[in-house]
This record gives C-alpha cells, sequence and structure tokens, in this order.
C-alpha cells in the first residue's frame, strides 16, 4: 500500500468528522449561510463587544458585557470575516464541532471497536438539533470540545494506568484558562478532574510526578493568562475585567429560591437536573446510559473520574439558580459513552454497513425534524427586522443606534454600527448604572435611532418612523425603531 493510501486510510475517519460537523452546525446553527440572521440575543452582544475591540474600545471599560474576553476575542476575529454577519462564526463553530466529535470519538474508542464512527453522526445530531443548542454561537459550544478533550485525557491516562504527559497537562491547562475566561461557571468541570487526580497520584505515591504535572498545567493556563494580563494592564482596564466580569457577575444575579444558603444551593441544583433533562432531554438519556456503562463495566478511578466531574459540572452550572436553556448544552461532554452504553444494554457488539448507513439517515432525519431552527428558514432576509430597519437608518450618514430596554436584538450587527453607549443593551442584572445611562441617552438625544421591542417609547425627541412583527423563542414579538426629530 502506498503512503498516500495509508495516510487517506488513516484520517479517513476525520474527514467523516468534519463533513459531520459541517452538515450538523449549517442545518442547525443560525449563524450558518443558511439562515439570513442568528436574531438570539446573546451572540449579537458577543459581536457587539468584539466588533467594539475591533473598532478600538476597550472591553468592559468602554462596553459592559458580562461573559470572559476571550470570547469577545473569538468574535473580534469573527468580525474580520464579515462586518455584518455570523459567517466568521459559522466556521469558528464548524472546528468547535470537529474537535467535539474527534476526542468524543477516541474516547468511544477505549470502550469499542473502530466501527464507532458510524456512531459519530447520531451524537452529532442529538448534540447540536437539542433545544440546549438555542440558536448556535452560545458561550457553551465552544467550551465543548475543550471538555471533551480532557474527559478523553482522563479516561486515557486511568485506563492505561499512567501519569499525564506533559503535551497532556499543558495543554489542560491551557483549556482550564480558556474556560476560565470564556465563562467560569463551568470552571467546575476541572475542580473535578483536579480533585479526582489529586487522588490518583496520591494513591500512586508520585509527589514528583504530581509536581511536574502542577507546572505544567500551569504552562498551559500561562498562555492564556499572560496575552490579558498584558491588555488589560496596558489599556489600564484590569479592575473593569475584575468588577464585571468576577464581582458583578456573582453579585448582581439574583434568585428567588429559598434564602438559606445551603438548602438554596441544593434546590438550585436539583432544579438545575431537571432543567437539564427538560432542556436538553437526548443529552441527559446519554448521560445516564454513559453512567449505566461507566458504573457497570469499568474500573474504580474511571468510575470515580466520570461521576466526579459530571457531578461537579452540573452542581456549578446551576448553583446560581439560572436555568436557560443554553446551560445544560455543555453537559453534552459526556454523552458520547452513552452510546456504549446503549449496546451493552442491547447486547449488539458490532456495527456493519447497513447499520452505518441507517445510523446516518436517523441522524440526518433528527437534525432536520428536531432542530428548533429550521421553521426560520422560510422567511427571508427582507421579513427580518434587523434588515428592514436597516433600510432606514443607511439612509442617515454615521448613524448612531441604541437598542434599548432588551437585550441585543441584532440591529448593531446588521447596520454594522458600533455603539456609543457602554451599556448598549440592556442586560439581565438589576443594575442602576445600565438603567441610568440608557434612559439618559433617550432624554437627551443623543442617538439618531432608538429601537425597542414590545414596548413603545415615550419621549417628545424621538418619533415612530417603523415597526415590524417577527418570531422570537416561544412567540411573536414587535420591534419599533424612532428616529431623532431634527436628525432627518
Amino acid at each position: 500500500m502506498s503512503k498516500t493510501k495509508k495516510f487517506i486510510k488513516a484520517n479517513v475517519f476525520k474527514l467523516v468528522l468534519f463533513l459531520t460537523a459541517v452538515l450538523a452546525i449549517t442545518i442547525c446553527s443560525k449563524c450558518s449561510p443558511l439562515y439570513p440572521l442568528n436574531n438570539w440575543d446573546d451572540p449579537n452582544c458577543f459581536f457587539t463587544v468584539g466588533k467594539a475591540v475591533a473598532n478600538g474600545k476597550i472591553m468592559y471599560k468602554d462596553i459592559y458585557e458580562q461573559k470572559g474576553p476571550v470570547l469577545y476575542f473569538i468574535h473580534t476575529a469573527a468580525y474580520a470575516i464579515s462586518h455584518t454577519s455570523f459567517i466568521g462564526i459559522w466556521l469558528l463553530e464548524i472546528i468547535a464541532a470537529f474537535f467535539f466529535l474527534l476526542f468524543s470519538y477516541k474516547m468511544l474508542r477505549f470502550f469499542a471497536s473502530h466501527k464507532v464512527i458510524y456512531c459519530m453522526p447520531l451524537i452529532a445530531a442529538l448534540t447540536y438539533s437539542s433545544a440546549s443548542f438555542v440558536g448556535g454561537d452560545s458561550a457553551e459550544e465552544f467550551c465543548l470540545p475543550f471538555l471533551a478533550y480532557c474527559i478523553y485525557t482522563g479516561i486515557c491516562a486511568i485506563k492505561d494506568n499512567r501519569i499525564l504527559s506533559s503535551f497532556e497537562c499543558i495543554v489542560t491547562g491551557f483549556s482550564m484558562a480558556f474556560v476560565l475566561f470564556v465563562k467560569y461557571t463551568m470552571m467546575g468541570f476541572y475542580i473535578g478532574f483536579i480533585v479526582v487526580f489529586l487522588m490518583w497520584y496520591h494513591e500512586k505515591k508520585q509527589a514528583k510526578e504530581l509536581l511536574n504535572c502542577v507546572l505544567n498545567v500551569m504552562k498551559g493556563f500561562l498562555l492564556i493568562l499572560i496575552p490579558l494580563i498584558v491588555y488589560f494592564i496596558y489599556y489600564n482596564a484590569f479592575i473593569d475585567l475584575v468588577t464585571v466580569y468576577f464581582h458583578d457577575n456573582l453579585f448582581l444575579y439574583k434568585t428567588e429560591t429559598i434564602n438559606i444558603p445551603v438548602l438554596k444551593q441544593v434546590i438550585n441544583v436539583v432544579i438545575g437536573a431537571g432543567s437539564f433533562a427538560i432542556n436538553n432531554p437526548t443529552g441527559f438519556l446519554m448521560s445516564i446510559f454513559a453512567l449505566i456503562y461507566i458504573v457497570k463495566y469499568t474500573d474504580k478511578y474511571i468510575r470515580i473520574f466520570f461521576i466526579g466531574t459530571l457531578c461537579s459540572t452540573l452542581f456549578f452550572v446551576y448553583l446560581g439558580g439560572r436555568y436557560y436553556a443554553y446551560y445544560s448544552f455543555i453537559m453534552n461532554s459526556f454523552c458520547a459513552l452513552g452510546i456504549v452504553g446503549i449496546k451493552s444494554l442491547v447486547k449488539k457488539r458490532n456495527f456493519g454497513r447497513k447499520s452505518f448507513a441507517a445510523v446516518s439517515i436517523i441522524s440526518s432525519v433528527l437534525i432536520l425534524l428536531t432542530s428548533r431552527n429550521l421553521s426560520l428558514m422560510r422567511f427571508e432576509t427582507e421579513d427580518y427586522p434587523q434588515y428592514r430597519f436597516a433600510k432606514i437608518i443607511s439612509q442617515k450618514e454615521n448613524a448612531s443606534l441604541l437598542n434599548y430596554g432588551f437585550l441585543d436584538g441584532g440591529f448593531y450587527t446588521v447596520c454594522d454600527i458600533t455603539p456609543d453607549c457602554r451599556f448598549f443593551c440592556e442586560l439581565n442584572i438589576p443594575y442602576e448604572p445600565m438603567y441610568k445611562e440608557q434612559n439618559d441617552t433617550v432624554e437627551n438625544a443623543l442617538v439618531d435611532f432608538v429601537v425597542t421591542k414590545d414596548e413603545n417609547l415615550s419621549s417628545p425627541n424621538y418619533k415612530l418612523v417603523d415597526e415590524c412583527k417577527f418570531p422570537y423563542g416561544d412567540g411573536i414579538s414587535t420591534y419599533y425603531l424612532y428616529q431623532k426629530r431634527w436628525s432627518e
């Protein structure tokens, strides 16, 4: 066999995984070219901050949003690809999906034959067509491959009864920093990871190896931490990073559950587990099948590792008492082994070509029929209020805009406008400076156009110039465009 043929044979599974990622993301994500716009508010918040950074503003200091800086730099890169669409994010989503599927496949190979490649389209379909995927481009989506890598690495080391290699430790440290500075509530996974491996190294009496591992993890961590520190210190915004990303996230989010600290947290996590089951039922069931297999067929430390990291992730994701559908998407990191669990239950050990064809067809049907976003494909660009309003706004040279009283609706994105206001939209926090700046902007007529959602604007400074209804979530929202009376 020639070297070329050997290379092709050795890497054909990667091609299958890549094509699977392309198919799943293109159909399920509203960032793909099949959709005129991803109108989910979270991605538009991220994109607006990324755009602001690309245009010279300093995150947190000049523009206020509460996710991590790495997520905004990702969107700065996407903005460089396309200023008024999510094409750049679509490409990055495909890369993230490919690596998630790659590490999921490698994880499965420890417990099954190479023929599990036939199941990867099913895993992709179940993951990316779930309600927890929402519209695509969540913080959880970009962290998914990093957690999958660490699960694979942990199982690999324990199953082979070896310590983590220097490279594995460095990548683990890098992934820890990545997740920390994208959305730190997902760091619960790494708490479980660290605890289990401290136990592992202690039992093996390898203190020196543990020290080397810690040092290598720190090296990987610093690869992200140092550039971030340099950026924020250079722009005199380090205090803003600490205040907004850590302090405000910890103390401004309010929950309505019982006010007894320990009991409150337990209730939050229990409700969170229920939210996981409701918003990501296939992921929940796959996790259950994975747990059944892990408990029944693997040895002590693999059981401790898998259960420990799964529970730690779930605990810290829902500890704060919020249950948005997309929170549970990160739990798909643990779902791949559900395939092995199902196989062990039905006692079918081999998959042939017919099985491959059947699974592929079922996967395609699942993607086409269960993705919540497919209904939006019937709309044309001109149906979207963002594009409709953009035609009016573009008639004013260097127009300024305020997204007033609701989360970023995508109007900055389509109009390619960098907001002048630090509080460019209303976030889900009770924060008086945010309300004050938004209200002052309207009262003093500081912008040319104002967009509201499901609410009229009562201001003598602005007149209504257009309104448009469009589906959002489970209902229909009405968007209103107001123009400053003397800026025509």
